[in-house]
Formats: structure tokens, C-alpha cells, sequence
């Protein structure tokens, strides 16, 4: 850049020559803007006379054009890319005056040129991006369409350099993958100007999102307008959809409950930022209700001395939480039911399991089998008179010895293996053997040490 500003002063008054093909700017846009730079822009060489002070390079050069180029630069004329001077170009832009221009001219023409200019930054891309018509048809509709598509792609979608032209262009899932994974609340934004556009979805896959706005909304980086906009559609499965969103604020999860029905009470009991206040209320619905409160929600000594005061019989359904360490210890040893139903739960440390056993002996060893912090003592322990149902457990405990895993993988039987497999403990010949079973390697997909090793490409 620095170059080119040096260039620029040292040849006022004099003629720079474009060669080849400008996609972004128009000639009378760049012969404008080399007039207010003190330059002429030309964009024909006519002959070895013509007095030329530097040339800018696109990527797109004739034979002919390139033959020019090389003649001028033996002659030592200064080269500068065309990238460059777009970007020079750019940043003498005023945003705010061109998205005014725009606005009053609805030029679509310039504005589908400009977002194919990478040297914007992205709050004035995105600016830009919503200015854009896409007509009554979707974003890959039509050539226009589909080239903003790709622009936006390139800009923010993380995965881009891993696919080529066709791939990303013609593939619904990154714009929906942004929709889901984006932390800027301004990408989303500029996503629900775009045309709504559905995907088939299997339906023991409901509550999943089938089209933009539903990916958007169950995205915690939403903004809170945007959040209102959906809510004003009045839209049921939305509403659902939004409602176990954590970005939501209580006036509008107060909205959702207000008309809520029995999917988005649900989908309300898993919001991790749900009102103390709707929660309270949340423990006088149905039993299906309160069971998916108690067993999603953090529950804090407060929550739990509400619960003791409105609905104490619900206390079991307490123990497939996994957010109650804060009152663990005011849990264990209420009853014996609460105590079963406890053992497994990731939440209770090692030293829980051992007075569970303690208390109970081997009447609980089944379910404490079950827990992934269960000491590899006691996991030996259990193993030597273990039953079928206890080998499926220890099978797919982490801390499981390695003796004993390989004892259970000699077994051979499918049920233990499918336990096997889930273990991230588990040797990686063990691994590389279940690949060739399809049904283990589709449980394996849940296995963490193998998708480590997926995603180092140590699996192909």
C-alpha cells in the first residue's frame, strides 16, 4: 500500500494503465476516483509512445494483454495488483456516505459488485448484505443469488478452504452451519434478511431446526431484537425452538410460557439461563413437565429448599441431573430409591460411590458400575462375580483396567462390544477392529478418544 500512495504522489497528473479484465468497479468508477487521486486512469494501451507512469494487474489478462505487460515491465514501468489498488480504493470510501448512495439509488448492480470485494471489512460487508434484493426466490435460485451466497461463505464460514467452488455454492448445510455455530450477533443478523429456506429432516427428528430462522434461533449469540422479531411471528414450533435458548431474557421466556404448549414447557425446562422465578412455577405443571425441569436444571440450596417445599415427591427426578453437585450431599441418604437412582450419576465423586457401597454393599454394585468415577478397586472388585448386566457396565467404564477390557473384548459378544465401544479407555486395536461393524461404528461416533482420533485423520 505503501508502494502504491508513493506511486500515486510521485506521478500526479499522469496516466496509469488497467489491464485486464476489472470485475468489481466499473471504468467510470475508477476513472473517477484516479481523477481525485490527481491521476488519469486509462484502460487501452494504444502504442510504445503513450506515456504510462505504472500499470495495475488483474488476474485476468489476455495474450495479448499479458505480451504488454511483459514489454512494459522490461521498460521498468512500476506493476501494482489490481487487489491492491481495490483495496486502496476502499479505504477511501466513506461507509456510511456509499450505504446512503446505495440506499437512494438501489443500484443493485454496484451493490452485487461491491460484496464480491473482499477488501471491506465485515461490519460494511454486512451492511451491504442487507441491502441486497434476492427477488421472490431463494439463495440458490439464480446466478445473482448464488454469487452473494458464496461471497457471504468466504467471508464466514470457517470450513471454506477445505471445499471447493461447487461444494460450498450448491450446499444448503454452510449457511445453516453458520446460522448455528456463529458468535457474532451481526452475522446472524444479516442471516434472517436472507430468504427462509427449509430442509428435510427425519421425523424422529422434530424438535431438531429444519430451516434459517430455526437455526438461528436455538444459536445463543442471537441478539435480543432479533429474538423479539421471532416471538412477534407468534409461530408455535419457533416459540419451541427458542424457548431452550440461554440468550433469552425472562420477559421473554415469560412470553413462551405464557402461551406455551406441552413441547415448549419442555424445551423451557432445558434453558440453562431459566428465571428463578419461572422455575418456581415451572414445579407446579405435570409430572412430565417437572421431571424435565429437575432433571436439566442447575439446581442451587435455594432451588433445592423450593422443590422440598413445593413438590418433595419429585426429589427422584433429581438423579439423572448432572447439575447437583451444590446439593449432593443433601441428597445421599435420603431413602434408599434416591440413593439407587444416584450411583450412576457423573456428579458424585469417588468417595460418594465408596460410602454408597458402603451402606448398601453389593446390592447397589449394578448401578454403581454405571458411574464413571467408580475407583478401578472397586470396579475389580464387582468384576469377579459379575453378572451379564454389571459386564455391560464395566465394559464401558473409563476406568475400567485394562486386564479386565481385554478379558470382556475376548468374549466376543456383540452386546459387551457395543459397551466396548463406547469406552474411551479402550486400546486402539480394539478400536480398529470394531470399524469393520458398522453398528459399532456408528456407537463409536459417541466415543471421545475416537473422535479425537477422526478428527487427526488417524482413522480414514
Amino acid at each position: 500500500m505503501q508502494k502504491l500512495d508513493k506511486l500515486i504522489k510521485e506521478n500526479q497528473g499522469k496516466n496509469i494503465l488497467f489491464l485486464g479484465k476489472v470485475l468489481h468497479f466499473t471504468q467510470e468508477e475508477l476513472h473517477k476516483f484516479a481523477i481525485k487521486l490527481g491521476v488519469n486512469a486509462v484502460f487501452k494501451y494504444k502504442n510504445e509512445n503513450q506515456d504510462i507512469a505504472f500499470t495495475i494487474l488483474s488476474t485476468l489478462l489476455t495474450p495479448l494483454e499479458e505480451q504488454i505487460s511483459f514489454e512494459l515491465y522490461e521498460k521498468g514501468i512500476p506493476e501494482i495488483k489490481l487487489e491492491e489498488f481495490e483495496n486502496y480504493y476502499v479505504q477511501s470510501l466513506k461507509p456510511n456516505s456509499l450505504l446512503m448512495s446505495l440506499k437512494l439509488s438501489n443500484n443493485q448492480e454496484r451493490l452485487k459488485r461491491l460484496l464480491k470485494v473482499s477488501a471491506f471489512d465485515d461490519t460494511t460487508f454486512l451492511k451491504l448484505f442487507t441491502l441486497y434484493d434476492w427477488g421472490d426466490e431463494g439463495i440458490f435460485d439464480n446466478d445473482d443469488n448464488r454469487d452473494v451466497t458464496l461471497s457471504f461463505i468466504k467471508r464466514f464460514y470457517p470450513h471454506f478452504s477445505h471445499f471447493n467452488h461447487h461444494d460450498i455454492v450448491h450446499s444448503p448445510a454452510t449457511i445453516l452451519e453458520i446460522a448455528l455455530t456463529s458468535e457474532s450477533a451481526e452475522v446472524l443478523q444479516a442471516l434472517s434478511k436472507m430468504p427462509n429456506y427449509r430442509i428435510n429432516a427425519r421425523k424422529q427428528e422434530e424438535w431438531k431446526p429444519r430451516e434459517l430462522r430455526e437455526f438461528i434461533a436455538v444459536n445463543p449469540n442471537i441478539p435480543s431484537d432479533l429474538i423479539d422479531n421471532y416471538l412477534n411471528l407468534n409461530a408455535p414450533r419457533l416459540d419451541t425452538l427458542l424457548a431452550q435458548n440461554s440468550a433469552l431474557n425472562p420477559e421473554q421466556q415469560e412470553i413462551i410460557f405464557r402461551r406455551a404448549t406441552k413441547s415448549s414447557l419442555l424445551m423451557l425446562c432445558k434453558n440453562p439461563n431459566l428465571d428463578n422465578n419461572l422455575f418456581i412455577t415451572l414445579l407446579k405443571e405435570d409430572n412430565e413437565v417437572v421431571q424435565a425441569l429437575l432433571e436439566n436444571q442447575k439446581i442451587t440450596k435455594e432451588r433445592l429448599n423450593t422443590i422440598l417445599k413445593t413438590n418433595s415427591d419429585s426429589l427422584i427426578f433429581l438423579a439423572q441431573n448432572r447439575e447437583i453437585t451444590d446439593i449432593k450431599e443433601q441428597l445421599l441418604f435420603q431413602n434408599r430409591a434416591l440413593d439407587f437412582a444416584l450411583a450412576a450419576n457423573p456428579a458424585l465423586e469417588g468417595s460418594d460411590l465408596e460410602s454408597l457401597y458402603t451402606k448398601y454393599g453389593s446390592e447397589i454394585a449394578e448401578e454403581l458400575c454405571k458411574n464413571p468415577n467408580l475407583s478401578s478397586t472397586l470396579i475389580e472388585k464387582f468384576y469377579k462375580d459379575a453378572n451379564y448386566t454389571k459386564k455391560k457396565a464395566i465394559a464401558a467404564n473409563p476406568n475400567t483396567p485394562q486386564n479386565i477390557l481385554e478379558e470382556l473384548f475376548n468374549l466376543d459378544n456383540f452386546e459387551i462390544n457395543r459397551h466396548l465401544a463406547l469406552n474411551p479407555s479402550l486400546k486402539d486395536e480394539y478400536l480398529d477392529y470394531f470399524k469393520l461393524d458398522n453398528e459399532l461404528l456408528r456407537i463409536m461416533s459417541n466415543n471421545p478418544k475416537f473422535l479425537q482420533k477422526v478428527s487427526k485423520k488417524e482413522y480414514i
